[in-house]
């Protein structure tokens, strides 16, 4: 009865840590803000049961810390910003290279496809909000065109944690250089130039980073 009850409730605490983990890291939850158990369980329509155990997998996290005398504050995950992307780096680049010996032709042209709707988007001046949508999407498909599944559930993971971060500039010059890296990237896994594609994917980052770090101060 106890593992029928643990396997019925499972579905509503992911739902529960997945809706709190994407508010924290979207900066809905602010740094510093504190999150009440009883609060979090009216919002969310769910008993405290479900958001106790999704809060335990936050502080697992580090998104989350209980500090005395003060409850339950969200962390501030700017400060972990150059790790996350020196992780992604290395994530990124290692579906580059899978992507490489492993895609079909179908992936590679979809990827190639998603790379020019990146740039073309600028030309258009297309939304922010539907540019870091093309951005995640280039992302993921590079990691699923690797036909790694664990891989790809790690680099959507990452890029869940640096989302808030990676809303693309309004500085035209540097969205079309990211753009551009985006194309390299593409047509490296293309012509199936393993060594060129990851070091295409960690160049293409590390502007990224950089852009971040101009941006946070």
């Amino acid at each position: 009865m106890e593992m029928l009850q643990i396997a019925e409730r499972e579905p509503v605490v992911n739902h529960v840590y997945r809706e709190l983990r994407q508010a924290i890291l979207q900066g809905r939850f602010p740094p510093a803000s504190r999150l009440i158990e009883t609060k979090l369980a009216e919002l969310l329509n769910v008993s405290r049961t479900p958001v106790r155990e999704a809060v335990l997998r936050l502080e697992s996290e580090g998104l989350v810390k209980r500090m005395h005398g003060k409850g339950l504050l969200v962390q501030d995950t700017r400060s972990k910003i150059s790790e996350v992307v020196i992780i992604r780096q290395s994530l990124e680049g290692a579906a580059a290279r899978l992507a490489c010996v492993n895609a079909s032709d179908d992936d590679i042209a979809h990827l190639v496809s998603l790379s020019h709707q990146g740039r073309e988007a600028i030309d258009k001046g297309t939304s922010v909000k539907e540019r870091a949508q093309l951005d995640k999407q280039f992302h993921m498909q590079l990691a699923h065109a690797s036909h790694s599944q664990r891989l790809a559930s790690l680099i959507e993971e990452f890029y869940a944690y640096s989302f808030s971060e990676l809303v693309p500039s309004g500085h035209h010059d540097e969205s079309e250089l990211l753009q551009q890296q985006h194309i390299e990237i593409a047509d490296a896994v293309m012509k199936r130039d393993a060594e060129r594609a990851e070091a295409a994917v960690r160049q293409h980052l590390e502007t990224t980073l950089q852009s971040i770090r101009a941006r946070i101060g």
